[in-house]
């Protein structure tokens, strides 16, 4: 902004110089030859003068007194000469002949009536005016030094000169005041705009109140006001705006009106998995892996109308479902500007419902069979078969056994309900070693049927926190499980252990064990790994979706290792103290 001043301070005085120099050339041009033709008029005066005097007084010395008189006046010598050129009164006896010599040398030719004539000759001006009186004709000469006059015109150039620099001096002042009180605010201005345009808005300039340059800075200070509200509001907008798109829990892409992707969540990179960090500004079609997603977008671009479409894609290992819904962006033309496509993973929705319908499908079938068997004999019984001891006894049995086992379903049912639908635990402190104990007293002739070796076995102190109703259950369903798929004359080890904080129960068998892929499948309702040989043993397929949901509501944690052929190990962690109790 420096050199902004200094180039408008130079061009003004350069402006003002170039006036001045047009100005004193005009000036010099007028004064010299004003002086010039004045003085020369003042010389013709002066020499009729003496013509006058000379005319009227014939005393030689009177007129030679008068001669020396205006000689000072005149700064110079006079001659009186005649028609032959001879000096007849002279103001300078001793240089007359010499000058008048020197200067009739080179003049030939007498000057008229009105004509001064001048001439300079070494060193001197000479000027001559002829006498025109008829009775003393000759001339009258003024002999002056060279360079007289001129430097009365240079005294008068000097003081125009002081003149002028006294002018300049002042304008130049003034100059310097107005341009720097215009300048100034222009400088103030121009560092409040530079400070505007790389983004601080709360830069503000001075504003001079009741000058015209004050409304510029007035008005920069009202626009930056203006952009500082508006940046925070976009700000504000932005940030509400990045923290809703990053937080929803649905994925969410943003992509332009050429293709290019503009936006990628965290949802979505969290959802799918994917290194999307390089997607941002890539065409659509060049990074998405999956073709139907691809024509969902197609589609939108084609119809600029909503498109909303269920698809499965392979995310790794696994196959989930997406309800995918893409809209155009339009301006307020009509014109397309992007697509926004949203990505809602309903797996978890589809599962529910694939279990809902398996749950609807179990328990129809198991509930089909008891049934039908109940209604096959008892309509048996009803046609005569009662009449028959033998048969009658039989067919009893199996309809009490077939009550039994419909009871126990109806029964595994409620309790699997109740446990999912949530229910207050009877909490107080339990010994696990003496639960188990009597748990396994219950259990024991079933082991002896098949020669199982049923065996428990604690270390410290196993006193915990819980329901003791609820933990005899877990316990009964995991050992009468491994009763059921461990083989004659195997073996069922119990095991109670006291760790930091908490307690570990375990149930390890040699029974047929399961296969890896069925495992995560284990604690699904009716899901049974040898369905033939539990439904024989009177098994609900329950049993473990019980156990699960019992554990979680203990705060504990059930884990699972098995393999197929060698037996299963199912592990419990409980905590000591159930915390909010």
């Amino acid at each position: 902004m420096t050199e902004f001043k200094n180039r408008v301070l130079t061009f003004f005085l350069l402006g003002i110089l170039l006036v001045f120099v047009l100005l004193a050339l005009i000036m010099g041009n007028i004064v010299h030859h004003s002086v010039k033709d004045k003085r020369l008029e003042f010389y013709v005066k002066e020499m009729r003068l003496i013509e006058q005097v000379i005319q009227n007084d014939k005393e030689p010395s009177h007129i030679n007194q008068l001669l020396k008189y205006v000689s000072k006046d005149l700064n110079g010598d006079i001659f009186v000469l005649n028609s032959d050129w001879k000096v007849i009164y002279s103001s300078d006896h001793q240089n007359s002949k010499n000058m008048l010599s020197y200067f009739l040398n080179g003049k030939r030719n007498a000057p008229s009536r009105e004509e001064l004539v001048m001439m300079n000759e070494n060193g001197k001006t000479y000027y001559a005016l002829k006498r025109d009186k008829t009775d003393a004709p000759g001339f009258i000469q003024l002999v002056v030094p060279e360079g007289f006059a001129e430097s009365q015109e240079r005294s008068i150039w000097v003081m125009m000169s002081v003149g002028f620099f006294i002018c300049f001096v002042i304008i130049l002042y003034v100059s310097i005041r107005v341009i720097r009180k215009i300048v100034r605010p222009v400088e103030e201005a121009t560092k409040t705009a530079k400070e505007l345009t790389k983004g601080n808005y709360k830069a503000r300039t001075f504003e001079y109140s009741g000058e015209d340059i004050g409304e510029l800075n007035y008005s920069l200070n009202v626009l930056a006001r203006n952009l500082e509200k508006m940046t925070k509001s976009q700000e504000s907008q932005h940030d509400r705006l990045t923290t809703l798109i990053e937080n929803m829990g649905s994925g969410l892409i943003l992509i332009d009106s050429n293709g290019y992707i503009n936006l990628v969540n965290k949802a979505f990179k969290e959802i799918f998995e994917e290194h999307t960090e390089f997607w941002t500004g890539h065409l659509f079609y060049e990074v998405f892996p999956h073709s139907p997603i691809k024509e969902i977008v197609q589609e939108t671009y084609l119809t600029e109308k909503n498109v909303r479409k269920n698809v499965v894609l392979p995310i790794h290992i696994e196959r989930k479902h997406f309800d995918v819904y893409s809209a155009p962006v339009l301006d307020i033309k009509g014109k397309l500007r992007g697509i926004v496509l949203v990505f809602h993973d309903i797996t978890e929705l589809k599962k529910l419902e694939q279990v809902r319908k398996d749950f609807v499908a179990n328990v129809s079938h198991e509930l089909k069979t008891p049934v039908t068997s109940l209604k096959g004999f008892a309509e048996t019984l009803l046609d005569g078969a009662g009449e028959n001891e033998e048969f009658r006894n039989k067919f009893l049995t199996i309809i009490l056994n077939e009550s039994d086992r419909l009871q126990a379903l109806i029964q595994d049912l409620l309790d699997l309900s109740k446990s999912e639908q949530g229910f207050n635990l009877d909490v107080q402190k339990v010994n696990l070693h003496a639960l188990v104990n009597e748990t396994i007293e219950i259990l024991h002739p079933k082991a002896e049927k098949k020669n199982i070796k049923l065996s428990v076995s604690v270390s410290g102190d196993p006193m915990m926190d819980g329901d003791s109703l609820r933990l005899k259950q877990i316990i009964i369903n995991l050992v009468s499980n491994s009763l059921t798929y461990t083989p004659v004359d195997g073996t069922v080890k119990v095991k109670v252990e006291e760790l930091e904080g908490q307690i570990k129960f375990s149930v390890k068998d040699t029974g047929i064990g399961i296969k890896e892929s069925e495992i995560p499948r284990i604690f699904e309702r009716f899901y049974r790994v040898d369905k033939a040989r539990s439904r024989n043993s009177g098994g609900t397929g329950l049993g473990l979706a019980i156990v699960k949901h019992l554990v979680e509501a203990h705060h504990g944690s059930i884990n699972v290792r098995s393999k197929l052929g060698e037996g299963s190990e199912f592990t419990i962690l409980f905590p000591k103290e159930i915390k909010g109790t």
